[in-house]
C-alpha cells in the first residue's frame, strides 16, 4: 500500500522552460525536490497509461496481417516497460522522502 500523497491543485506548465526553471528554484529544501520528482513521475505515469490504453484501443482494431500491427504491439510493450521503471523510480523516491 502506497502512502497518501496530496494532489497538486495547479501543475505547472512544463511546456515552457521558464516555467520548469522556476518550479525546480521555488523549492526550499531536497525533501521538497524530492516530492516534486514524484510528482512529475506520478503525472508521467498516468500519461504512459492513459497512451498504452489508446494503442491497445488501435491495436484491436488493426488486422494482424497490416504492417503496424506488429510495430504499436512492440510500442505498447516498450511504453509498459518504462511505466514499471517509473513505478520502481517512485518507490524509491517515497523511500528516499520518508528518511529525509
Amino acid at each position: 500500500m502506497q502512502p497518501f500523497l496530496p494532489k497538486k491543485e495547479n501543475p505547472p506548465n512544463f511546456s515552457n522552460p521558464a516555467a520548469q526553471q522556476a518550479y525546480v528554484q521555488e523549492t526550499q529544501n531536497g525533501k521538497a525536490l524530492l516530492q516534486k520528482e514524484l510528482d512529475v513521475n506520478k503525472t508521467e505515469q498516468v500519461l504512459l497509461g492513459k497512451r498504452v490504453l489508446m494503442m491497445k484501443e488501435f491495436l484491436n482494431d488493426l488486422p494482424a496481417s497490416d504492417p503496424q500491427y506488429s510495430m504499436v504491439a512492440v510500442q505498447i510493450q516498450m511504453d509498459q516497460l518504462e511505466i514499471d521503471e517509473l513505478k520502481t523510480r517512485a518507490a524509491l523516491l517515497i523511500q528516499k522522502i520518508a528518511e529525509a
